[in-house]
C-alpha cells in the first residue's frame, strides 16, 4: 500500500519554522515506524520490519549498482568470479554481491512470503519510489530479494536517509509491506493540529478526480472519525501529519505519520496557512478542480503549472 503514495518534494518552500520541543521530541521518534505500527496493525498495512546491518547500510550508499545473484547466467557468474579474482589479487576488498548478505536475503524473501508473495519496500523515511525505472514492471512492487535491494541500491531518496541515519547513529529498518493497487485519487494528506483534524487534500495534487468534488464530505467525514475513534488518544502531541487511505467500503487505513512542519509537503495549503490555523478553524478539505472548466486544454498546456493548480475548497 505505502509504495502506491505519490512521491512529493521533502519540502513546501522557504518558510523556515520552528519547532516547538514537543513536536521536536515526536519528530525523533513517534514519527518511526517502529514507534507506532504496533500501536495502529489493525489499521494499517500488514508490515514486517528488518534492521539493517551497519554493513548492509555502508553496501546501499556505494555507487555500484550492479546486483549479482547465485542463480545468475554464465556469462554474469564469469564477470563475478573475474572481479573478485582482480579484487584478491590488488588487495582491495572483495565485491559485495546479492550473495553476500544471506541472512537479510532469508529474512526478507520469508517476509515476501508471509506478506502474500509481493511487497513494496521503504527504508526508514523514504520510498524508494524514484528508482522505480529499475524495477522490470516500472513500480516498486518486488517479489524477491534481488528486487528488493536493486531498487534501494538504485533509490536517491533511501541513499539520502540511510547516510543521514549512520551519521546520527540512529538504526535504519527495512520496511516491507503487503503490496495492492492503490487508486491515487483515494490518498489523502490529513493535518492535525490542536489535536483535531483541521485539513485534508488529495495526496496527488497534480490530478483532477470528479468524484473528490461530489464525495467530499463522506471522506472528510470518515478520516475525522477515524481520527477521533483510532488515533487521537494513540499519539501524545497536538501537532502532526498523517497520510491515509480510504478504501472502497469508506474504511480509513493509516499509511504514514510525519511531523507538522516543512520537511513534510504542505500539497494544496502553504504552511503558512496551517500555521494559522487555531482551535475553532473549521475543518477544510482541498482537491484539485477540474482544469478544463478553467480553461481549454490548448490554454492549459501552455500555462506554467504552478498558475493551473486550482483547488476546490471545503469548510
Amino acid at each position: 500500500l505505502e509504495d502506491n503514495l505519490i512521491a512529493r518534494g521533502e519540502t513546501s518552500g522557504g518558510l523556515n519554522r520552528k519547532l516547538t520541543k514537543k513536536t521536536k521530541k515526536m519528530s525523533e521518534s513517534e514519527f518511526e515506524i517502529e514507534s507506532w505500527i504496533d500501536k495502529f496493525r489493525l489499521h494499517s498495512p500488514k508490515t514486517r520490519l528488518i534492521l539493517l546491518s551497519r554493513e548492509v547500510c555502508e553496501y546501499l550508499l556505494e555507487d555500484n549498482l550492479i546486483v549479482r545473484c547465485g542463480e545468475a547466467d554464465d556469462d554474469v557468474s564469469s564477470d563475478s568470479e573475474t572481479d573478485e579474482s582482480e579484487d584478491e589479487s590488488s588487495g582491495a576488498p572483495a565485491t559485495k554481491t546479492i550473495d553476500s548478505f544471506p541472512e537479510l536475503k532469508r529474512e526478507v524473501e520469508e517476509a515476501i512470503q508471509v506478506l502474500g508473495g509481493a511487497v513494496a519496500p521503504k527504508v526508514g523515511s523514504k520510498s524508494p519510489v524514484d528508482a522505480s525505472w529499475a524495477n522490470f514492471n516500472g513500480q516498486t512492487k518486488c517479489k524477491d530479494f534481488s528486487e528488493v535491494l536493486l531498487l534501494m541500491k538504485a533509490s536517491d531518496r533511501v541513499a539520502d536517509d540511510v547516510s543521514e541515519r549512520l551519521s546520527l547513529g540512529k538504526p535504519t529498518f527495512l520496511i516491507l509491506r503487503k503490496w495492492s493497487s492503490l487508486h491515487p485519487s483515494m490518498e489523502f494528506r490529513t493535518f492535525v493540529k490542536h489535536r483535531r483534524v483541521q485539513a485534508i487534500c488529495q495526496r496527488d495534487d497534480e490530478q483532477h478526480y470528479q468524484h473528490l468534488e461530489d464525495d467530499a464530505q463522506k471522506i472528510q467525514q470518515a478520516i475525522e472519525g477515524f481520527f477521533n475513534d483510532t488515533v487521537k488518544e494513540k499519539m501524545s502531541g497536538p501537532e502532526y501529519v498523517m497520510d491515509v487511505y480510504v478504501d472502497n467500503a469508506s474504511r480509513v487505513w493509516l499509511i504514514d505519520l510525519g511531523p507538522a512542519r516543512d520537511t513534510t509537503d504542505a500539497l494544496l495549503f502553504t504552511w503558512a496557512e496551517l500555521d494559522s490555523l487555531d482551535a475553532d478553524s473549521p475543518l477544510e478539505f482541498r482537491c484539485v478542480l477540474d482544469l478544463s472548466r478553467q480553461a481549454g486544454a490548448s490554454q492549459r498546456e501552455s500555462k506554467p503549472k504552478n498558475s493551473i493548480n486550482l483547488y476546490l475548497s471545503c469548510k
